[in-house]
């Protein structure tokens, strides 16, 4: 063995390892976010429970007062 097929042998492996690496530190990263953001939902404040007003119209608070803005006559 030549020691230029040594030395791509051992650039070889030390890439996989370098790639290997940074993939465990991407999906560690990525479980840390997903973790994090669950802390948060769960911490957001729930929605009032009574009704709000005007929950059963149909229709949007500008349509009800009659001044639409992208109303065109």
């Amino acid at each position: 063995m030549t020691s230029f097929a040594a030395s791509q042998t051992l650039a070889a492996a030390s890439t996989s390892w370098l790639f290997t690496g940074v993939g465990v530190v991407i999906v560690a990263v990525l479980i840390g976010a997903f973790w994090f953001g669950s802390r948060r939902a769960t911490r957001k404040p729930m929605p009032p429970q009574e009704p709000q007003p005007g929950a059963d119209s149909w229709q949007p608070p500008e349509a009800s007062q009659g001044s639409d803005p992208d109303h065109r006559a």
